[in-house]
């Protein structure tokens, strides 16, 4: 029986999935974000075996789109290596920081979803807003988001 796990990272560990799934036209060593730092903002990564296979970063922001009055928080970076998708890595990273953030008393999680993510994060109860944007060399998102 294999053992998965989430739990909390290091900013340094999301890098080599960050470059490898999410930004491969970035060298691993320009692959994190200005947020990764700040206080607030905490990493969540799940492991198989012992083995990290799926990362995301939980950021407290505010996006305009929502009531200012909401606390919030914004999941960027999030990306499971290719070879562990559909095996619910993203779903165990998800609802290990649901908890976090409903402690946080945080109302709101939201994020730029890929177009090809939206379907994952649609089962996870996210609702989708607008219309499709592009965000240079990467592609199409929209706006998602879920009430916690």
């Amino acid at each position: 029986m294999k053992k998965i796990e989430a739990r909390l990272i290091q900013s340094n560990l999301t890098h080599q999935i960050r470059h490898t799934v999410l930004w491969p036209h970035k060298k691993q060593e320009r692959c994190s974000i200005q947020e990764d730092l700040l206080e607030d903002t905490f990493h969540v990564g799940v492991f198989l075996d012992n083995k990290l296979v799926s990362i995301g970063t939980f950021i407290k922001i505010e996006n305009e789109f929502f009531e200012k009055k909401n606390q919030q928080y914004r999941l960027r970076a999030m990306g499971t290596s290719k070879e562990y998708r559909k095996q619910s890595m993203g779903k165990e990273l998800i609802l290990f920081a649901k908890n976090i953030l409903i402690k946080k008393n945080v109302k709101i999680l939201w994020c730029d979803a890929r177009k090809e993510a939206i379907d994952f994060y649609q089962k996870l109860g996210f609702k989708t807003n607008g219309n499709y944007y592009k965000i240079p060399i990467i592609g199409l998102h929209k706006l998602m988001y879920l009430y916690l």
